[in-house]
Parts: structure tokens; sequence; C-alpha cells
């Protein structure tokens, strides 16, 4: 079963991905917070992290620059409201970038390529 790491501080938008991952066969962690989240994986190691970038505290760039000094290869997509940090050159590489939306179909779709990808790997 393949494993989400997803990292949200909107509690409905967390028991969305929860339920529609999970529907799909994924397990999923969460996290409420980048804090949390740092802190959690370095027991764990997701095959896909889903990470929001605008929450309280140090933040989803913050949380970037840990996660690439930490030198984890866990594919990284950004759900975010906010359509103009997909060109955002202050956030560090990421592997997708979907707009959060009612319909999760992007999302599930990138989820699954990465999945796969790791899987070939």
């Amino acid at each position: 079963m393949s494993v989400i790491f997803h990292v949200e501080d909107e509690s409905s938008v967390r028991l969305l991905y929860r339920e529609v991952f999970e529907e799909l066969g994924f397990q999923v962690i969460q996290a409420s917070d980048a804090e949390e989240a740092i802190k959690m994986l370095k027991g764990s190691k997701p095959d896909v992290i889903i990470l929001d970038l605008k929450m309280p505290g140090m933040g989803g760039r913050g949380f970037l620059e840990k996660f690439h000094r930490m030198k984890l290869k866990i594919p990284l997509v950004i759900s975010s409201a906010y359509p103009y940090f997909r060109n955002d050159p202050s956030i560090p590489h990421v592997d997708a970038f979907v707009v959060k939306s009612g319909d999760l179909t992007e999302l599930v779709d990138k989820v699954r390529e990465l999945v796969n990808r790791v899987r070939i790997l």
C-alpha cells in the first residue's frame, strides 16, 4: 500500500484528502503544520508528500527549505489555493504543483504518477 504524507493546516481539507485517498487504497499520514511534519518525517518514508504552502508558523516554504536540507528523495506535490506560487522562483524544486479545487482529479492523477515513478526506480 502506498503512503501519502499530507501537510495541511485546514482540518476540512485534511479530512477530504484522507477520505478520497483512503478510498483509492492509499495509506494517509497527516500533519497540521510544517513543524510537526518535519518531526514526523524523521521516522517515516512516505511515497509522496502533498504540501500546502500557506500555513501558520514555519509554513510550507520553511518546510521546503528543511526538507531539501534533509536530502530525502521523496516526490513532493504542492497543493495550494494560490496559483501564482506555481512560478515563484523563491520556492525550491517540487515535482508537481496543483491548484486546490473541489475536483481532486488532477491531484489524484499527479499522486498516482509520482507513486508509479517511485515504484519503477
